[in-house]
């Protein structure tokens, strides 16, 4: 009777630890998912950024190519080059992205450090930039 009563509460204990898992598991899969539209939420922005940085610099050939030609032929090819960034970025998903950076910092994992510090630089200014503009 006694192994009965063991057996039961090992057996409750092992289905209350399921439960507890399956439920862990239900709320860091919604956190994943939260991540993952945030990400390509941000990444749709930053497209669109990019893509207007293109066009304006398209513009500021256009204005300059009256005077210097050949400079504004230069500064078009730029501009293309951020478009086709702003492409690649709609194009490809977030996990594709991590996917390759993980694959270069295999390769050359200092450029990849360099790469890391200077964009964590960059973002840092952009946010407070963006939040002295909110504010101001």
């Amino acid at each position: 009777m006694e192994q009965e009563n063991e057996r039961a509460d090992s057996s409750a204990q092992s289905g209350a630890a399921a439960d507890l898992r399956d439920k862990a598991g239900e709320a860091a899969g919604a956190v994943i998912d939260e991540a993952r539209n945030l990400a390509e939420e941000r990444k749709s922005a930053a497209a669109d950024n990019v893509g207007r940085l293109s066009h304006a610099v398209h513009g500021a050939a256009d204005q300059l190519g009256e005077e210097l030609p050949q400079a504004a032929g230069y500064i078009h090819s730029a501009a293309d080059r951020l478009h086709t960034a702003a492409k690649n970025l709609r194009d490809r998903s977030v996990e594709d992205m991590a996917g390759d950076f993980a694959n270069f910092a295999r390769r050359q994992p200092v450029a990849a450090l360099a790469g890391a510090v200077l964009a964590g630089f960059a973002l840092a200014r952009f946010l407070k930039s963006s939040t002295a503009h909110d504010r101001g």
